[in-house]
């Protein structure tokens, strides 16, 4: 800690100690919550995909993908589940609408970061299923 202090000082810098937290086991940093050895999504983004409403247009599967692509490195073959709504975005159609299919409802629910009850208060990431089994793929980043 000191090191880091002289540091600041010696690069003639100055922090304001009120917006400062130092020793802290885990910070949020770029969507994730980082520390110990692990990274995890935030809480907020994940329930941000959570209660994201059912696309009906070009744009909202394009804001849904953006949004769930972010967590792509938690999700195990990411882009084959998305592929019936990039497939969507691809199509010809008047503008803005789309050709929901069964395929893409589908796609829309395993990417939909579904929690369980039995999930509440862990700082795990379950995103889909596959015939009654959870599937959760993490990646140690060695933080």
């Amino acid at each position: 800690m000191e090191t880091v202090l002289q540091r600041i000082k010696r690069a003639k810098l100055t922090i304001k100690p009120s917006k400062c937290k130092f020793e802290q086991q885990n910070v949020k940093f770029l969507g994730h919550i980082v520390g110990q050895g692990f990274r995890t999504p935030s809480e907020i983004k994940v329930q941000a995909v959570l209660e994201f409403p059912t696309p009906r247009t070009k744009t909202q599967i394009r804001a849904f993908l953006g949004l769930a692509g972010y967590y792509q490195k938690y999700i195990n073959l990411f882009s084959v589940i998305a592929a019936p709504l990039t497939d969507a975005l691809k199509r010809r159609a008047k503008k803005g609408e789309i050709t929901w299919t069964s395929e893409c409802e589908n796609a829309f629910r395993e990417l939909n970061l579904v929690r369980r009850p039995e999930d509440e208060g862990r700082d795990a990431l379950n995103l889909h299923e596959s015939g009654g089994e959870r599937i959760l793929h993490s990646q140690n980043s060695g933080l």
